[in-house]
């Protein structure tokens, strides 16, 4: 049982769709282009989704490269390793980088990020990552910063590749210029498949020079007008990352939403009984990943889980062998939440019996896609 802050499990025929290799210039991928589109439109609230082939990483500098000119001032907020490469996309773009710096464990204020806008009058930009894998802290509340942002004019830029469909996002309704995700986290498709979600105003905002073409959004844009791609894509994970989308609408993205923070908090109360020493707090802690000091040595920790088949992580950076990073994101349920605790029960020598909140389940056609062995 894979337990990480990503790649994920995914369900059957999602893993089944993946194999599908066709011509990238056929109707039938061109059928694909467009319906995924339109699904992630949909699961975003945005007006157009540029579809990339590549990592998370790659629609996160798609974004920076395709939405700040040269010498744009940026106003960034880095809170864990993701925000760190955030800011260096930014610099290596050529923008006059602002940067505000919090401690490992420690998140920003939505007054903190008011008062950084205040002082820096001449910026034109916010950009921020949503949830932190590398701390399991996150911004969980995304609207009133994008209103505080939106407020005074400046672009909104989120990196949401760990935080798409755990928590409440509206890209049009809150006016955020462009939010970026990967296949392979919350919308539990496999690896290969980059997404870029953009407010009409974002798509308005779109540089078209001065970048690579593997980076240009309004590239990609103009090929997905006719249903196709203007490099070879990662063909079985287009595939993939359609019925995957298909199996969000099933669930219902505000489902999904509720299905990650039940887990999570139903998580982080077991975990906290048992002696762990979690980062974050109910004002900032992640759906998607539980990061906590062990209460036993950490290699033990790991290597005991691993005996039971159970895979997590160690965190990264000055954290990598201080804590452990649990993912739980994409389509894990009460079963899988089940198995592991017993586990860590049997390890740690204690029995905590809490009830798991019945919003952690996944739905029955769902559920019987998804075997946690």
């Amino acid at each position: 049982m894979m337990l990480i802050p990503g790649p994920v499990n995914v369900p059957y025929s999602v893993l089944q769709a993946s194999l599908n290799l066709v011509n990238h210039r056929s109707e039938k991928f061109r059928e694909t282009v467009k319906t995924l589109e339109f699904l992630m439109n949909k699961h975003f609230g945005s007006t157009r989704v540029a579809l990339l082939s590549g990592s998370g990483t790659l629609a996160v500098e798609s974004m920076v490269y395709s939405l700040v000119k040269r010498e744009e001032k940026v106003i960034t907020f880095p809170y864990g390793e993701f925000g760190h490469r955030l800011e260096e996309s930014l610099i290596r773009r050529g923008a006059k980088v602002i940067s505000y710096q919090k401690k490992l464990g420690e998140s920003f204020t939505v007054e903190e990020i008011k008062k950084a806008i205040e002082e820096n009058k001449d910026a034109t930009t916010v950009a921020l990552v949503h949830n932190e894998t590398s701390t399991g802290i996150a911004f969980r509340d995304l609207k009133k910063i994008a209103d505080v942002v939106k407020g005074v004019g400046l672009k909104l830029l989120v990196d949401s590749v760990s935080g798409f469909a755990a928590y409440p996002l509206y890209v049009n309704q809150w006016k955020i210029d462009c939010v970026v995700t990967g296949s392979q986290k919350a919308l539990a498709s496999i690896p290969g498949v980059g997404f870029a979600a953009l407010s009409e105003e974002g798509v308005n905002e779109l540089v078209e020079s001065d970048l690579p073409s593997y980076l240009d959004l309004s590239f990609h844009l103009k090929f997905q007008d006719k249903g196709e791609t203007p490099f070879t894509p990662t063909v079985g994970a287009f595939f993939a990352s359609r019925r995957a989308a298909e199996l969000l609408d099933k669930e219902g993205i505000e489902n999904r939403w509720k299905r990650h923070e039940a887990c999570a908090r139903y998580l982080r109360e077991v975990m906290l009984e048992m002696g762990f020493k979690l980062l974050g707090n109910d004002t900032n802690f992640s759906n998607t990943v539980v990061a906590a000091f062990p209460p036993i040595p950490l290699d033990t920790f790991m290597s005991e889980l691993k005996k039971r088949n159970i895979e997590i992580s160690k965190g990264m950076g000055e954290l990598r062998d201080k804590i452990v990073r649990i993912g739980i994101l994409g389509v894990v349920d009460d079963r899988a939440i089940r198995r592991l605790v017993g586990s860590m029960g049997e390890i740690l020598k204690k029995n905590v019996e809490f009830e798991v909140p019945r919003e952690c389940k996944l739905p029955e056609e769902l559920k019987v896609e998804v075997l946690w062995d």
